[in-house]
C-alpha cells in the first residue's frame, strides 16, 4: 500500500506513541496526535489526514464516537475505531457512526495494517459507487432519480426529506418515497444550495417544510426527525428567528 497521511486521537501518551511507531514502521505518515476532538478537528483542517484512527475514550466533553459523528459531517476521511471496550453498548454506538473498523486493544502491526489495508479497499469502493450513485444532475430545478432501471423526475421543491437507509437513501415528498443507492454526504452536497440541511446523521431536511422545531427533533407533515448536537447550531443559523 502506498504511505497515507494518517491522524492518532488518543489521550494516551504511551499508547499514541506507540502507535506512531508502528505506522512509520508501516510507511505511513502521521500528520498529528489528538488528546480531544478539538485538536482533531484542527488537525483534520490543516493536513487534511486520508485516514483517522480514533480512540474512544478520549478526553474532553466529546468521546471518539461524537467526534466521528463531526469527521461524517465536515470531512471526507475514513475511520477506524481503536478502543479497549467490546461491549455491546459501545459497539452499537460505534456501529452508528459507519466506521471502517473496530480495533480491540491491545494490538500489534499485523492487526493495524490489516485494519488499514481493508479500511482503505473499503473507502475505495465507497467512493466508487458514489460516482455511480443516483441522483443525476440538477435540471430546471429537478432531480432526475435513478430508482431501479428507471430515471424518474422529481421536483426539488417537492422533497420533504432525505432519510439515509444503509447504502441507500430515502427522498420522501408527500405523495411517495423513492430510494436510491446514494450517501448522505453526496446528498448534502447536491441539495444545500436548495435550502435542505443536515440535521442528523440520517436526515437531510427541507428547511421550507419544516412544521415546528422542539429541543431535539423537529416536525415535517407527520414524520418527527431527531436533531443531533452536532448539527443543531448550523441549523439555527439557517432559519429566521423573531
Amino acid at each position: 500500500m502506498s504511505q497515507l497521511k494518517i491522524l492518532i486521537v488518543e489521550d494516551d501518551a504511551m499508547i499514541s506513541a506507540s502507535l506512531k511507531e508502528i505506522l512509520e514502521m508501516l510507511n505511513h505518515q502521521v500528520v498529528g496526535i489528538a488528546e480531544n476532538a478539538d485538536a482533531a478537528i484542527e488537525l483534520c483542517n490543516e493536513y487534511a489526514p486520508e485516514l483517522a484512527l480514533l480512540d474512544i475514550q478520549i478526553g474532553g466533553d466529546m468521546d471518539g464516537v461524537d467526534l466521528a459523528e463531526i469527521i461524517n459531517d465536515q470531512f471526507d476521511i475514513p475511520f477506524i475505531f481503536t478502543t479497549a471496550f467490546a461491549d455491546n453498548t459501545t459497539i452499537a454506538r460505534a456501529k452508528e457512526r459507519a466506521p471502517f473498523g473496530y480495533l480491540v486493544k491491545p494490538y500489534g502491526i499485523k492487526d493495524i495494517n490489516a485494519a488499514i489495508e481493508i479500511a482503505m479497499v473499503a473507502y475505495g469502493r465507497l467512493k466508487t459507487a458514489e460516482k455511480k450513485g443516483g441522483m443525476s444532475k440538477i435540471i430546471d430545478n429537478s432531480l432526475f432519480l435513478k430508482v431501479d432501471s428507471k430515471l424518474i423526475k422529481v421536483k426539488i421543491e417537492d422533497i420533504l426529506y432525505v432519510e439515509a437507509k444503509g447504502d441507500y437513501a430515502l427522498f420522501k415528498t408527500k405523495a411517495k418515497g423513492f430510494i436510491v443507492h446514494s450517501t448522505m454526504k453526496k446528498v448534502q452536497d447536491r441539495l444545500e444550495e436548495f435550502n435542505f440541511q443536515k440535521v442528523h446523521r440520517s436526515f437531510v431536511v427541507n428547511l421550507s417544510k419544516i412544521v415546528d422545531i422542539e429541543e431535539s427533533n423537529l416536525l415535517i407533515e407527520d414524520k418527527v426527525i431527531p436533531i443531533s448536537r452536532a448539527n443543531k447550531e448550523a441549523l439555527i443559523a439557517k432559519l429566521n428567528l423573531l
